[in-house]
């Protein structure tokens, strides 16, 4: 009885932290103003892009190739890569602009930074089996 007990403690304990977590990250959130842009990648478009399959991209990700390199490796330019990517993120955007989640001054601040940071990171460091 007494584990029971103890148990059901222990969980309605983190069931309360993971919540109040949550709470007060929501409040930092909308006390500072900040949004935070995120994207989710299809990556079907991206082997499309690549013309390689899902079996060759995950193939040259295990070798340790970034997007840039398997890009390069099947003879598409790096301007082509980056066209991409930056058309991809600006429809993005203006679909949250358009739900009023992104105000001018954070969308030209994400435009601003989004090259250089977001899509050269992305397509060029992201792997982790990168040697």
């Amino acid at each position: 009885m007494f584990k029971l007990t103890l148990k059901r403690v222990i969980f309605l304990c983190t069931v309360f932290l993971i919540i109040s977590q949550s709470v007060q990250a929501e409040e930092n959130h909308e006390q500072e103003g900040k949004v935070v842009y995120q994207i989710h990648y299809d990556y079907e478009p991206i082997y499309n892009l690549l013309k390689v399959s899902q079996k060759e991209y995950e193939q040259y990700w295990e070798e340790g190739l970034s997007i840039a390199e398997m890009a390069k490796k099947q003879g598409i330019s790096s301007r082509d890569l980056e066209s991409y990517f930056i058309s991809l993120h600006y429809k993005e955007m203006q679909n949250w602009r358009k739900k009023g989640a992104l105000s001018e001054e954070n969308y030209f601040d994400l435009v601003y930074r989004l090259k250089e940071h977001d899509i050269e990171w992305f397509i060029n460091n992201r792997n982790p089996n990168k040697p």
